[in-house]
């Protein structure tokens, strides 16, 4: 199913949450917040649905306002979980951005979520017109890059049991929020092992 535009998750004042998002980065001029403000757009992805699949060409980043999503790909129809965010993160399908090629990923909201999002294209004028803007970009794949790295790290990880103990560190506000199996499947274990391991430290 295809995300739909919740009127109750855009604020009264006509503003778009990536303005004050953006602002939060780096002071930006009027002219670059009114066009952030025409160009994004309010989502509401209803939990256990997608906001992308594969073999999309929309080219859209977003700010995650409320829920969690995850990201998916299939190995012969095994879903292997690559990232999950939450709250105030950028999410889409970074992998495809910028080529001319669809999606293979699956966005999925774990819960209900809202987004506002925003074109690609819309952020590239922005870079091109507003060299400010590339400050912004710079910070935000930043923060993409620490956590990519992140989930490097954990991959590389040879204990299962230390696995989980650094996801507690980095990501345990999420423990009781999502169900076992995508945690198993980000931390590249079985749900029998992950099981077995919360068993133990209880």
């Amino acid at each position: 199913m295809t995300p739909s535009v919740s009127p109750n998750s855009w604020p009264a004042d006509g503003h778009s949450p990536l303005t004050e998002f953006f602002r939060s980065i780096h002071p930006l001029d009027p002219a670059i917040l009114s066009y952030v403000d025409k160009h994004s757009f309010p989502v509401f992805v209803r939990k256990g649905n997608y906001l992308m699949q594969p073999g999309s060409e929309k080219q859209n980043l977003y700010l995650l306002l409320k829920g969690v999503v995850r990201g998916y790909l299939l190995d012969q129809q095994k879903e292997i979980t690559t990232w999950i965010n939450e709250e105030f993160e950028i999410v889409g399908s970074i992998r495809s951005l910028g080529l001319d090629k669809p999606s293979e990923e699956f966005i999925e909201a774990i819960e209900d979520s809202w987004l506002v999002g925003i074109p690609y294209s819309t952020i590239e004028f922005l870079y091109e017109k507003y060299p400010e803007t590339n400050i912004i970009g710079r910070k935000v794949l930043e923060e993409s890059y620490r956590d990519a790295e992140e989930r490097a790290f954990i991959s590389r990880i040879p204990s299962a049991e230390l696995k989980y103990k650094r996801f507690l560190e980095t990501k345990g506000d999420l423990i009781n929020r999502i169900p076992l199996k995508f945690i198993a499947s980000y931390l590249g274990m079985t749900l029998e092992t992950l099981s077995r391991i919360r068993s133990r430290m209880r």
